[in-house]
């Protein structure tokens, strides 16, 4: 009897380890989100079953109790919002982009997951957008024709919104390779050093190679994430050297780019002849709107509910401002600053504070935690990534991937 509940319990165990798999390896093709809600589900059911959930444990880690805080005002913000209809407009939206963290992330967290299985899933995270990779190159040089078009029914077109968000997937992988591949550098493993270039250029080149799929903001998370990869991990000595090197690199790339002067352009007519137009121009206003909203609640923000319908009436008011038809900030953090106040934001930033602190002892892995703070802070700046709710899981499982490898190497020390 003893000896079949221990083989129940590792069944279950492993069949827990290829859900997290599953979720891992799907992500970054946007199936449908009720799919990845339901392997979110079964692996917290799974983990309730094996280990039970420690709920004091659980918020006693500050990392996970600002998160859940930020979370929560997120949801409560709601109460407050001037909209008619607190659970109309926009609300469905925010439940849905945090809705995964609270299955996920205990899930993860309270797992029995070996360190060796976790390693195995960051390496299948490396992987995981590897289609990407290949239609992205067969696509360039016309092999193939592939692209992920979404339909936008609010304006009735069509747009790649899969592929251009789907690049952060891409980045993380390529990011995580670089880490490696300086590592194996640094310890003068050059054999080694030298497999891995060749998958790092691959993913790399394939951010930049077709120009149908490019996306700027991205690729400026990429330049930011290599940047401060490399001055952490380089000598003292050669932090200024490469500092300029790296500059230097990063200017020719924007200048050699009709795609970053177009957007250069735009920001000068901004100021020039106060003109908001195409994907920069149009961001600048919106962010004006944004701050403009954010100062009428400083404090609590406006809630989650009616910033959409806030911003249509601004657009209304002032039809001339812009031409492009979509009204949403492109900017998580002005987001919550205005659903949520300088307290909701505050809870956030300490959050990532406490999560940048997080002391994981393998050097790769604390080092990618760190990476993956600057591309989530980054990307925000242009885009609602903790919005959609397939990068947000990405996020969520991440962070549920970083606490259980500390928590492994605490174990290991005792």
């Amino acid at each position: 009897m003893y000896r079949n509940n221990i083989k129940t319990m590792q069944k279950l165990q492993n069949i827990q380890f290829g859900l997290i798999i599953i979720l891992v390896l799907t992500l970054p093709y946007f199936i449908a989100p009720a799919f990845g809600l339901l392997l979110s589900v079964l692996i917290f059911l799974l983990t309730i079953i094996l280990n039970g959930i420690d709920v004091k444990t659980f918020f006693k880690e500050k990392t996970i109790l600002f998160l859940f805080i930020f979370i929560t005002l997120t949801y409560v913000s709601a109460l407050w919002s001037p909209a008619s209809n607190i659970f109309g407009g926009n609300f469905e939206v925010n439940i849905n982009a945090y809705l995964n963290y609270f299955f996920l992330i205990p899930g993860i967290y309270f797992s029995n997951l070996s360190k060796e299985k976790i390693k195995l899933i960051f390496t299948l995270i490396i992987l995981s957008p590897v289609i990407y990779v290949v239609l992205y190159f067969t696509n360039y040089l016309d092999i193939t024709h592939i692209y992920s078009y979404h339909y936008d029914r609010v304006n009735g077109n069509y747009s790649l919104y899969v592929d251009l968000f789907a690049n952060i997937f891409l980045l993380a992988s390529s990011i995580f390779l670089y880490i490696k591949l300086l590592k194996n550098i640094i310890v003068r493993n050059y054999q080694k050093a030298l497999i891995i270039f060749i998958p790092f250029s691959i993913v790399s080149l394939s951010l930049f190679i077709d120009e149908t799929t490019v996306s700027r903001l991205i690729n400026l998370s990429f330049l930011v994430s290599i940047s401060f990869v490399s001055l952490y991990m380089s000598p003292r000595r050669l932090k200024l050297l490469i500092t300029f090197i790296i500059s230097i690199l990063s200017i020719l790339v924007i200048l050699s780019s009709d795609s970053y002067n177009r957007g250069i352009t735009e920001v000068q007519e901004t100021y020039q002849l106060d003109k908001y137009q195409g994907s920069w121009g149009h961001r600048i206003k919106l962010a004006m709107y944004g701050i403009d909203m954010w100062l009428e609640n400083p404090y609590f923000g406006r809630g989650t509910v009616d910033v959409v319908e806030k911003m249509r009436e601004i657009k209304k008011k002032h039809p001339h401002d812009f031409e492009d038809p979509t009204v949403h900030f492109h900017n998580q953090h002005i987001l919550i600053l205005v659903q949520t106040g300088i307290v909701g934001y505050m809870a956030f930033l300490l959050f990532i504070y406490n999560l940048y602190r997080l002391k994981i002892k393998n050097i790769e892995i604390d080092l990618y935690k760190r990476a993956t703070i600057v591309i989530f802070l980054t990307v925000m700046i242009g885009e609602h990534y903790l919005q959609m709710v397939h990068t947000s899981t990405f996020f969520a499982t991440l962070i549920g991937l970083f606490l259980l490898y500390k928590n492994q190497e605490m174990k290991l020390t005792h």
